[in-house]
């Protein structure tokens, strides 16, 4: 009987405890997220490659000892820079005699010539010699093409990629000294699979993000999709055009490709967490006003990822509670974490 009482009294002092002022109650701390129109919501999103535009593989097209390099892995050159050099001195002991046979061969001729001109000559002769002649011709352009084959040029500006031979080496006719790697522009080639790549055009917009240079955003030129699939995975390579003036682009690198279809229209989307329901199914979010909140009823649509398309009750602009609204309530003070 006594606890019966005692818990009694309880209840009224509890009761008759005066209720907290909400002005004076701590604001509640919360996340918020301003609401700005996406474009991205329609976007598919990949992993992609950094390649090279082009690529040459530079060997000698004579035999010979590599004597000398100049260009290393990564070095940056420019089209005409001297990359190699075999040892030169068969080949300049070749073109000196072609080019004393070819002084003997004029010399013959012209010795010839008066007679020829005299009528003292036998026609077969005056052939024979100018055939020698132009042999003679022939075999030192020859051999002077053969003495400067013993350089390798760049043919083109750009970044040395793999180097295959040493100092020391017998470099062989059409065997790869090294590769050259152009990247004044480059591509990223991503695999797309088969159910999505009917959708995507060739004026899609293309946003490439690159994690080693901290996440730079670049935009991208035309899609070139691939014709073949790949038969085990079903994807299609697809490249994008990226301008490299500064050469921070280098083959190898991964990025984050994102593709938005050309015809897709801006439209309002938040993380689904923000979204509450009410009792009677309704959905709604808490929108700051001022230093607190209130609620703002809403009608969804699709599901995006994480997030859920707003089609009606949010502006562009407003500000939305997204964490730390398990105590939040109509009119609550709040403070931004």
């Amino acid at each position: 009987m006594k606890r019966a009482v005692y818990g009694a009294v309880l209840l009224l002092a509890a009761g008759c405890a005066p209720s907290k002022d909400p002005a004076t109650t701590e604001p509640l701390r919360v996340g918020t997220l301003v609401v700005e129109p996406r474009e991205d919501i329609n976007a598919g999103f990949y992993v992609g490659v950094i390649e090279e535009e082009d690529a040459a593989s530079l060997s000698f097209p004579v035999a010979g000892t590599l004597t000398r390099i100049s260009a290393e892995e990564g070095m940056r050159v420019r089209r005409g820079d001297l990359l190699a050099e075999l040892d030169p001195t068969s080949a300049r002991q070749a073109a000196e005699a072609a080019e004393a046979t070819l002084l003997q061969a004029r010399d013959a001729l012209e010795r010839l010539r008066q007679l020829h001109d005299a009528n003292s000559l036998p026609e077969i002769q005056w052939i024979e010699a100018q055939t020698r002649l132009r042999q003679a011709e022939s075999a030192c352009a020859i051999a002077e093409k053969n003495l400067n084959d013993c350089k390798l040029y760049a043919p083109f500006s750009g970044v040395v990629g793999k180097r295959r031979m040493s100092v020391g080496e017998t470099a062989l006719p059409g065997v790869p000294v090294m590769t050259l790697l152009q990247i004044g522009t480059v591509k990223v080639r991503f695999s797309v699979p088969e159910q999505e790549i009917a959708a995507m055009g060739a004026d899609s917009r293309t946003s490439i993000r690159v994690p080693a240079l901290d996440d730079t955003l670049l935009t991208a030129g035309r899609l070139e999709k691939g014709a073949v699939a790949n038969p085990s995975a079903h994807t299609y390579d697809v490249r994008a055009t990226l301008p490299n003036d500064r050469g921070t682009l280098l083959p190898g690198m991964v990025c984050r490709v994102s593709v938005v279809p050309a015809e897709a229209v801006e439209e309002l989307a938040i993380p689904a967490r923000a979204i509450r329901q009410a009792g009677d199914g309704s959905r709604f979010v808490w929108r700051v006003q001022g230093d607190s909140v209130v609620r703002a009823d809403v009608r969804t649509g699709r599901f995006v990822d994480n997030d859920v398309v707003i089609e009606e009750g949010l502006r562009t602009g407003d500000r939305i509670v997204v964490d730390g609204m398990q105590k939040v309530g109509q009119g609550s003070k709040i403070s931004l974490q």
